[in-house]
């Protein structure tokens, strides 16, 4: 696989758009890609076998900056006209598919990578429903992983922790539950009124899973599934704790409306997009269910115009990064409550295995972006975006999945008992 240069260009912004000076917040001076897909048309691609193609996907970054994703279309090499999925996985420049499915077959949900480079992925194969499977990195090879006593219509939104404990949406025909297999055995955590008979939840929404086995997602407790709604995390014990409510739900509460998917950390932070009650704006917010802190909010006249519908990432430190467009147009930033950096956006320059690139679409109305960012420990970025050579944004040089390099990140964030910055109880 070849290696390509890194290039610089990150612009550090504090909330109100001033330069930062030794903010706690890391810059990104260093983007690299690590595989593009292209019409077969244009080029070959990169890191990737020619005419191999992904779109609409999230790539998941470990904390050693290596990173998977899924690959919707490989041409098979022994019939180019049929094709079969994949998931690749790599980092610094390299990587390769380590697991491809059958011909028509499809993988149907985002892949998750835990430290050790385990993949959990889930795969269709043209029937009803979809099986769940696990990558072991140690084994180097991909195998279906089963449930029982668990046995839903099909998985959704798996992942892998450190201990090889997979967590996901199980879906039932009565209804959703969210679940882990633990150890070998399979626990339910929690389960909608469908398929759990007295639960107080009508709705379950989009999971996230960390390393200590814990559940984060948006429930819903109304007849309408959307009125009211809450933000709990739940374990494998089947105990929950209310981390956010809407103002439908508690009367006290500055929110309205939690977007469908959020992100949990390691040690317990929940990072979701909201809309507050007294201007309707929405904002992107940190809680540990004590302390809620505001990491950046609507402002159509400052740097944040507008936030993009897809869940942010956070890491141990407290910092999120999310989706936002800004006066240059799409962009990905990370805060802390107190200061925002933006990584990078619309337009910027990145270096590629073609040359100098800029990240966009021919067509200026096209999302820059792909699915969410993923952020590791240290800071790194990974995310999807679209690329073309620098100067000419109507030559076609795909997508690509590349990585933002924390650099100068400070060590010494405290979060006891709740986090600094701007807060809210």
């Amino acid at each position: 696989m070849q290696s390509l240069p890194r290039v610089a260009g990150a612009i550090a912004t504090a909330l109100f758009g001033a330069t930062i000076a030794n903010a706690a917040l890391p810059s990104y001076e260093t983007v690299e890609l690590e595989a593009r897909s292209n019409l077969l048309v244009n080029d070959n691609g990169f890191n990737l076998p020619p005419g191999s193609s992904f779109n609409s996907i999230s790539a998941d970054i470990n904390a050693s900056a290596e990173v998977a994703f899924r690959v919707q279309v490989v041409p098979d090499a022994d019939n180019p006209g049929q094709s079969r999925p994949g998931v690749w996985a790599g980092g610094h420049g390299n990587g390769s598919l380590i697991y491809t499915g059958p011909i028509d077959a499809s993988v149907d949900n985002d892949a998750c990578l835990n430290d050790s480079g385990d993949i959990a992925f889930t795969l269709s194969d043209g029937g009803v429903g979809n099986n769940l499977y696990l990558y072991d990195a140690t084994a180097g090879s991909a195998s279906a992983i089963g449930t029982l006593p668990v046995i839903p219509n099909s998985y959704g939104n798996p992942c892998v922790n450190e201990a090889g404990d997979i967590g996901f949406q199980a879906s039932f025909s009565s209804g959703r539950a969210f679940a882990a297999r633990i150890g070998g055995s399979t626990a339910i955590y929690t389960g909608d009124a469908g398929t759990s008979p007295g639960s107080p939840y009508t709705y379950l929404y989009t999971p996230s899973f960390n390393r200590t086995g814990i559940i984060a997602a948006k429930v819903a407790t109304s007849s309408d599934q959307f009125t009211k709604v809450e933000i709990r995390t739940f374990a494998s014990d089947g105990t929950s704790q209310l981390v956010l409510a809407n103002a439908s739900t508690d009367a006290q509460s500055p929110y309205s409306r939690f977007d469908n998917s959020l992100a949990l950390s390691d040690n317990g932070i929940i990072a979701v997009v909201a809309t507050r009650v007294s201007d309707n704006r929405r904002v992107v917010v940190r809680s540990d269910g004590i302390t809620t802190t505001e990491i950046a909010a609507v402002d159509p006249a400052g740097t944040v115009r507008e936030l993009d519908s897809f869940a942010p990432a956070i890491n141990d430190s407290g910092w999120v990064a999310f989706r936002a467009k800004d006066a240059a147009g799409q962009a990905i930033y990370v805060g802390d409550g107190s200061a925002l950096v933006r990584v990078i956006g619309n337009a910027d320059a990145v270096a590629t295995d073609l040359g100098l690139g800029q990240l966009g679409q021919n067509n200026a109305t096209d999302p820059v972006f792909a699915g969410k960012p993923s952020i590791n420990a240290n800071g790194d970025i990974a995310f999807v975006a679209g690329v073309y050579p620098q100067g000419d944004n109507q030559t076609e040089w795909g997508s690509g999945v590349f990585v933002a390099y924390a650099t100068n990140a400070a060590q010494d964030l405290v979060f006891a008992d709740g986090f600094d910055g701007a807060a809210t109880r």
